[in-house]
């Protein structure tokens, strides 16, 4: 069993402040830490620079991973300028953590960072195992959170970094979520661990012991995609190429979803579905044009994957929100519900209508305490298949759920 507290403070400034109130909230005297412990902090990249995040990590005898992000809620507590620790804490569940060496811009070493970073993991493991039980050579791994800084601006395919560690530990379930900032070039996005900010490294946390995580996603309704199912005919990393042959504007402007060539960033707030050969499917946003026709799009979409762009309107944005808020509620049984949902939708709500989805779900969740909320810049869900395989997705545009 895994018990979560949590802390927030929109002191930014007056580091002493924050602590104080961070470690009050926290009541360690009366909410004893069990044997194992971890944190996961979200906060507005101005924590860092204040000196905050360092100050609190002094403070903490656990390791903190986590990454900055320009919203953060927890019950009847919510900021685009804050920061909540969640800390996860447990007898009979261990946390392994481990941070990657730096990611080159482009990502021409990623493989040799990724291998390495899960080498590490891997060591530790085996380390925990044997001094705990020496016939035991590796604990058996439930699942990993991830995290690490926006892929986009270090010119990188986000699903890379999710592949990588599936590929070294098939079939186990990988959570978590991308930095981002409002910032108009993306800038300020960083990976955190223990008290230090990383633009261009990753973060990673195995799970292991007795505990059963459960995943729930949703994006947007099947029944708003726009047209038939069309194929993807060509791709090249995160840049979808051609649709049907077409270019990516030619197409768009075929169907009417732009007007003319150069407005592919508008397809932003029109998301799209790509069903995978798998059985598996992904949600993709558009960021922009490639200046060649086609569109630099959130993630890879694979050649001969089936896709469709779909409409929203804001109430798509709250029937959803309800929807997995719903469903995660008959199945929490007492446990923790960590949900990561993508900043495309909060910036669909607008400046007037920003707290929407966080209201929505912290009116279903009710009197339950043990959840937390952040917008992320891509969410990393594990979807289950037949016969007991998993594919871990980097998604774009949905809310994805871990009930641990």
């Amino acid at each position: 069993m895994i018990k979560m507290f949590s802390a927030f403070t929109e002191e930014i400034d007056n580091v002493d402040a924050a602590i104080s109130g961070i470690l009050e909230q926290l009541d360690f005297e009366n909410k004893p830490l069990m044997k194992n412990t971890l944190g996961i902090l979200h906060c507005f990249h101005e924590f860092i620079d204040s000196g905050v995040i360092k100050a609190l990590s002094e403070k903490m005898p656990f390791d903190i991973i986590g990454i900055t992000t320009p919203y953060v809620c927890l019950p009847n507590k919510s900021s685009s300028m804050g920061l909540m620790l969640n800390i996860l804490t447990s007898n009979d569940a261990n946390f392994i953590t481990g941070l990657s060496e730096p990611i080159d811009n482009g990502g021409g070493n990623l493989a040799q960072v990724m291998e390495k970073l899960c080498d590490g993991i891997s060591a530790k493991l085996k380390e925990d195992a044997t001094s705990a039980e020496p016939s035991v050579h590796e604990p058996k791994v439930r699942m990993f959170m991830a995290y690490g800084p926006f892929m986009h601006i270090l010119n990188i395919n986000g699903d890379e970094f999710v592949e990588r560690i599936s590929s070294r530990f098939a079939n186990i379930p990988v959570f978590g979520a991308f930095a981002f900032s409002e910032e108009i070039d993306f800038s300020e996005t960083y990976t955190l661990y223990n008290g230090e900010s990383y633009a261009n490294a990753g973060v990673i946390a195995a799970i292991t012991g007795n505990v059963q995580p459960s995943f729930l996603t949703i994006a947007i309704p099947e029944k708003n995609i726009l047209h038939e199912l069309a194929t993807v005919t060509k791709s090249t990393g995160n840049i979808l190429n051609t649709i049907n042959g077409m270019s990516v504007e030619d197409y768009a402007i075929s169907k009417g979803l732009i007007e003319k060539k150069g407005d592919l960033d508008k397809l932003y707030t029109t998301p799209m579905i790509a069903k995978l050969d798998d059985g598996s499917k992904v949600i993709r946003v558009c960021i922009g044009g490639d200046g060649q026709g086609g569109a630099v799009m959130g993630g890879h979409v694979p050649e001969g994957a089936k896709i469709g762009f779909s409409i929203m309107e804001l109430s798509d944005i709250i029937s959803t929100s309800s929807e997995i808020a719903g469903e995660a509620v008959k199945i929490l049984d007492g446990k923790n519900l960590i949900l990561y949902s993508c900043m495309a939708r909060l910036e669909f709500l607008g400046p007037r209508n920003r707290e929407l989805e966080a209201e929505t779900i912290c009116k279903i969740m009710g009197n339950s305490q043990s959840f937390y909320y952040a917008s992320a810049g891509g969410e990393i869900y594990p979807q289950r298949l037949p016969g007991g395989k998993v594919a871990n997705h980097l998604q774009n545009y949905s809310l994805v759920v871990c009930i641990l």
